[in-house]
C-alpha cells in the first residue's frame, strides 16, 4: 500500500505553484500534509516522505519559487552573508499563504488539522510560518532543519503545546546537530510539544528516523 500511494500523485499548478499533490478517495475534509524541500531541490525530492503518512492525508509539495543560484533546483529565500534573507523568507511565507488559499479552493481541507513538513531550508520556512502564527497548524516536522538565526532573537510566542518533530543527524555535514538540540530546547521553553530523535546519518533520515515519523503522523490524526 505505501508504494501504491507512493506513485499516485498528480502534478499540477496551484497557485501558481508547481506542485505534487496525492488526494484521498474518500470525501473531505482532509487532514492536509505539506511537504517542503530543502535548498536546490523540487516538488519531488521530498515525495519519498509521502509513505510516512497514510491514506488518509491529503498530501501537497509545492516548488520553490526561486532558482537557487546554481540553476540546481530551486530555493524558499537567498542567503545574504551565509545567513538567512529576511526579506526573501517573508516573501516565501507569503507564496506559501497563498498556495494554501488556492489548494483549500480546490480541495476539501481541515483547517484543524494541517501539518507542515519541512527538510532542511524547507524546515527553517516551516519554523518561519509557525512562528508567525502557531494558531494555523496542528504540527511541524523538521527533517534536518533549523530555526532563521534572527528569528531566535524576537519575541517567540506561546507554543501552547503545538507538536513538534525534529529529526537529525548527528553526522549531519550541511546543518551541525549542535544546532538542532538548541531548536529544541528554545521551542520546548516556548511551550512546543516536542518530539526530538538523532542517528547516525548525516544530512538526511535515516530507517529510525522514518518510523518514527510515520508513527508521529498517525498520531496527528
Amino acid at each position: 500500500m505505501a508504494e501504491e500511494l507512493h506513485t499516485t500523485a498528480e502534478r499540477l499548478e496551484i497557485g501558481g505553484a508547481i506542485c505534487r499533490v496525492r488526494a484521498p478517495q474518500r470525501e473531505g475534509p482532509h487532514p492536509l500534509l505539506l511537504m517542503l524541500h530543502g535548498y536546490e531541490g523540487d516538488e519531488d525530492v521530498t515525495w519519498v516522505f509521502s509513505r510516512a503518512a497514510g491514506a488518509e492525508w491529503l498530501i501537497a509539495s509545492p516548488r520553490a519559487p526561486r532558482r537557487a543560484p546554481t540553476e540546481n533546483g530551486y530555493s524558499w529565500f537567498d542567503f545574504q552573508g551565509g545567513k538567512t534573507d529576511p526579506v526573501t523568507l517573508q516573501a516565501a511565507i507569503g507564496y506559501l499563504d497563498a498556495f494554501i488559499a488556492a489548494l483549500k479552493a480546490r480541495y476539501s481541507v481541515d483547517d484543524t488539522r494541517v501539518v507542515m513538513l519541512g527538510f532542511s531550508q524547507g524546515a527553517s520556512l516551516a519554523y518561519a510560518y509557525m512562528l508567525a502564527a502557531p494558531e494555523r497548524l496542528r504540527g511541524v516536522v523538521s527533517l534536518g532543519g533549523f530555526i532563521p538565526g534572527y528569528l531566535t532573537k524576537q519575541i517567540i510566542p506561546p507554543l501552547n503545546g503545538l507538536p513538534v518533530l525534529i529529526l537529525h543527524g548527528t553526522e549531519d555535514e550541511v546543518i551541525s546537530v549542535e544546532i538542532a538540540r538548541k531548536n529544541r530546547d528554545l521551542l520546548m521553553a516556548h511551550n512546543a510539544q516536542v518530539t526530538y530523535f538523532e542517528e547516525a546519518v548525516g544530512h538526511r533520515v535515516g530507517a529510525g528516523g522514518m518510523r518514527l515519523l510515520t508513527q508521529w503522523l498517525a498520531e496527528r490524526l
